[in-house]
């Protein structure tokens, strides 16, 4: 790890896939996107399982919670398109395929957001309350109010850094999604809320079928899931595991440079222990 933590990347991907597949032989618009064998069969080939860790391989670990700003540039390609209807299959949100994925119950390993160890899992049910919103206002239900992409403002993630002393390299291990967005029950709209957690490991292959735009050339795109595992984002750090219950750096350091300052601080730890380790 020679780099900023927010851009280094554990492994490489290969970066061959298809920006909208079969644009160039669809006979009408409802077949773009429609990848054919091959297409279908380099994609699967691709995806690269988690290894397994054996607990005696980590020498050293340690666990980090980051806010994924979507307002950065950098982070654009997890926020576009915000209009859920522009484009029907070969360009989508993270946000939209989440939401489409979780309607369909191809994702079910959500969690309430008051916990952040997985310890709380919500029901189908509940997951439809935080991401649509209905009340009833003079004996008359109001139509359902959806979270659309344009009203999530970022992700928070939690992840772990260890030392794999087999490997003898410092890696990552992405371990937690969560959305943040508009809440709904809000009556201006204003107010932002964490929505839930997700076990990101039950949503890897959900994330590699789709494709992430590249405005440098849209012929070479990675998926979502590549995206996020080799860390292509700018993130910050708001909390690590600690003695005090996890807690997070806004209760011990003021806002602003404080904890910016902190959120360094911790970076730097994790940069150093490899450094220190070949240092020895």
């Amino acid at each position: 790890m020679k780099k900023s933590l927010i851009f280094v990347a554990s492994f490489l991907f290969v970066l061959s896939s298809y920006s909208q597949s079969n644009i160039l032989n669809a006979s009408i618009p409802d077949e773009i996107g429609i990848q054919n064998f091959d297409q279908k069969q380099t994609d699967n080939d691709s995806f690269l399982e988690f290894d397994y860790i054996d607990d005696r391989d980590i020498l050293w670990s340690k666990v980090v919670y980051e806010k994924i700003d979507l307002n950065e540039k950098i982070n654009f390609p997890l926020l576009f398109p915000v209009n859920d209807e522009t484009y029907e299959k070969n360009r989508k949100s993270l946000w939209r395929i989440l939401k489409e994925n979780i309607l369909n119950k191809n994702i079910t390993e959500l969690y309430f957001d008051r916990n952040d160890n997985f310890k709380d899992k919500m029901t189908y049910s509940d997951v439809i309350e935080v991401i649509s919103f209905s009340e009833m206002i003079n004996g008359v239900q109001t139509p359902a109010e959806e979270l659309k992409s344009i009203d999530i403002s970022a992700y928070r993630i939690k992840g772990m850094w260890y030392f794999d002393k087999r490997q003898g390299e410092m890696k990552y291990r992405l371990l937690g999604l969560m959305p943040v967005g508009k809440n709904l029950k809000d009556d201006d709209g204003k107010n932002n809320t964490d929505l839930f957690w997700i076990w990101y490991p039950s949503i890897r292959k959900v994330l590699h079928k789709e494709q992430v735009f590249n405005d440098k050339n849209n012929a070479n795109r990675i998926s979502f899931d590549q995206l996020l595992v080799s860390r292509r984002f700018s993130s910050f750090i708001y909390k690590e595991d600690n003695v005090y219950g996890d807690r997070a750096i806004k209760d011990y350091k003021m806002p602003g440079l404080e904890s910016i300052l902190e959120s360094e601080r911790i970076k730097k730890e994790i940069l150093d222990f490899e450094q220190d380790m070949w240092n020895r």
